[in-house]
């Protein structure tokens, strides 16, 4: 007997023959890139929830403030190499990735609050799978993100020592207080930016091979699964925390823009479309759209607040009219590979 092309879950979800669920809406791209602005979009994407600053900016932002005030040495400190005070922050770095991550390890993948609810693909992490590390995705991709976390705390330690040495253009809310404000309301913007265009770098087929492959071994995605990268994708994913050894800034955005890349990838890859609480309450995570990368490989490179995958046409928007689109496309690809290598 052929297998139903579709099957109904148990929270009454369509799901395909994959076990794939699809939330039916389209992926969509912020607004402030559309021609002509729609002013009440704007508004609405800025200030209403969830948009722009609410919520994920303003948690960032509460997680960024406690980590300065509280757990990072003294500009004097760190005048000076010295193991002690690059331990604190590697140790500080380890503690917030371990309680964040952990926090949507537990509620999603663990103790399955939600069970499959809103959950893109419906199987659970892959255990006894030689594929990855311990045999084991959840252990392989915790081994790799802490990988990761070494790469972050070098950059930030790195720039610590250059703003306490005066080494880095520099400014404070006093000295120009709309600077300020706009560059970190523009820091998620930059990281997008430099994310499309290494990602893009790595799905080069020598750096995809070789470095990029180990992040795509996780088809089904989970809250770890985000960080799970190569040494050498560390080292050049981080590499946007560099933006500030040009542009005038404070320490303040450099730490944004530093945890925002460490954090982030734990919602972006968290597999489930919300986070459900109860029967009336759910936060959207919106990143379907980057799970359509991990679920097609060569779509969707960026993120949805730059809309560069639409300018270079590598943009999934989840319909099935895309999914054939790049059906076509790879279609193509795989013939043009093939009279190459026939024409050698």
């Amino acid at each position: 007997m052929a297998k139903p092309k579709t099957t109904i879950d148990e929270h009454g979800q369509v799901r395909d023959r994959r076990g794939e669920w699809r939330s039916g809406r389209k992926v969509s791209l912020e607004p402030l890139f559309d021609r002509p602005w729609e002013i009440k979009a704007l508004l609405r994407w800025m200030f209403g929830f969830p948009g722009m600053l609410y919520p994920w900016f303003a948690i960032y932002m509460a997680v960024i403030g406690v980590s300065y005030a509280y757990f990072t040495p003294e500009f004097a400190v760190m005048q000076s190499w010295d193991w002690r005070w690059v331990a604190e922050i590697t140790i500080r770095n380890i503690v917030i990735i371990t309680l964040w991550n952990g926090a949507f390890h537990l509620w999603f993948i663990k103790y399955q609050m939600q069970g499959r609810k809103k959950k893109y693909n419906g199987s659970w992490m892959s255990k006894n799978n030689p594929t990855f590390l311990f045999s084991d995705q959840v252990w392989d991709n915790v081994f790799w993100s802490y990988s990761g976390v070494l790469f972050w705390s070098a950059y930030e330690c790195g720039m610590w020592w250059a703003y306490a040495n005066d080494m880095l253009p520099f400014i404070s809310f006093q000295s120009n207080p709309v600077w300020f404000v706009l560059a970190m309301l523009l820091v998620p913007f930059w990281r997008n930016f430099h994310f499309y265009w290494i990602h893009r770098l790595i799905h080069w087929k020598p750096l995809y091979d070789y470095v990029h492959y180990l992040h795509h071994k996780n088809v089904n995605v989970g809250p770890w699964s985000g960080m799970a990268m190569h040494p050498i994708e560390h080292l050049l994913y981080f590499s946007c925390i560099l933006i500030h050894v040009v542009v005038p800034s404070h320490p303040l955005h450099m730490m944004f823009n530093a945890f925002q890349t460490g954090l982030g990838p734990a919602v972006s890859h968290s597999g489930f479309d919300e986070i459900v609480f109860g029967d009336e309450m759910a936060l959207q995570t919106d990143r379907y759209m980057h799970y359509l990368h991990h679920r097609f490989h060569n779509v969707n490179f960026g993120e949805s607040n730059m809309p560069l995958d639409k300018w270079f046409g590598s943009l999934h928007d989840g319909t099935p009219e895309a999914d054939a689109h790049f059906r076509q496309v790879h279609i193509e690809r795989v013939k043009t590979q093939q009279a190459k290598a026939e024409g050698q």
